[in-house]
């Protein structure tokens, strides 16, 4: 029976121990949320980086046509597009996109070593757990938080908790205490219709930085969002495919 683990902020992974493991980064507000709007609107592959400095100098080596979205601590970088989905339009020709944030990008080079990275969010996290569930391997799943800038995030949590309810509605797994807890953490907040999140720590910065209305936004795309953000070869692309065959 595969193990599922619930790692509560980046700054607790112990990146060697992922080498083998299924994994997958959430951090709803902003990155992967983000990240999945973007796939959705035509943009791929998506870099993720640690900061503004690799976000240029990965620009300058790009030859490829390509935008930047940045944020650090939720203030807006120079020459940077905001990292928040109410801002991504359609992009008519595919295009790539350099990307960089607080905590969301930081996890997921810190989640890099994992066997199988997916990126998810509220917006697509079912699909991320149709993915691992059909998997043919038995690899430990490890979902990790984001957090809050060293601080634990409530909404991300609820996102790992996501993932954790749809694994256990398609079969059996060996779930630790935090996935148990991040999956009640899930019902919970589904059943009153996500409302906590509307004062969570991040949404209240959101707010002070002018951002009003990211949170709704992906809320309102609760499970709408039809992509799957995979992480391979340092890019993130999109490998959705719609399989109808149950793992057994």
């Amino acid at each position: 029976m595969r193990k599922v683990h619930v790692i509560t902020q980046k700054e607790a992974v112990a990146e060697e121990k992922l080498k083998g493991c299924t994994a997958a980064v959430i951090d709803v507000l902003l990155a992967t949320s983000t990240i999945a709007f973007l796939l959705e609107n035509n943009y791929e592959p998506i870099y993720a980086v640690r900061d503004r400095d690799q976000a240029i100098k990965l620009s300058k080596c790009q030859s490829e046509s390509h935008i930047l979205l940045g944020e650090t601590k939720g203030e807006s970088i120079h020459g940077f597009q905001y990292p928040d989905p109410c801002l991504i339009q359609l992009n008519d020709d595919k295009q790539a996109a350099i990307i960089c944030s607080t905590n969301g990008t930081i996890a997921i080079e810190k989640a890099s070593k994992a066997n199988v990275l997916f990126i998810s969010s509220l917006v697509n996290g079912h699909l991320i757990a149709e993915r691992i569930h059909l998997q043919e391997d038995d690899s430990s799943i490890v979902l990790v938080c984001s957090g809050n800038d060293d601080r634990f995030s409530m909404e991300d949590f609820i996102g790992a908790g996501q993932i954790v309810e749809h694994l256990t509605r398609k079969g059996s797994y060996n779930l630790s205490d935090s996935s148990k807890m991040a999956r009640e953490a899930y019902r919970h907040a589904h059943k009153t219709s996500f409302r906590d999140l509307y004062e969570c720590e991040t949404a209240h910065l959101l707010k002070r930085f002018n951002f009003t209305g990211s949170v709704e936004f992906v809320l309102q795309h609760h499970e709408a969002v039809d992509v799957v953000p995979l992480y391979r070869d340092g890019k993130i692309v999109n490998d959705h495919q719609k399989i109808t065959t149950k793992r057994r």
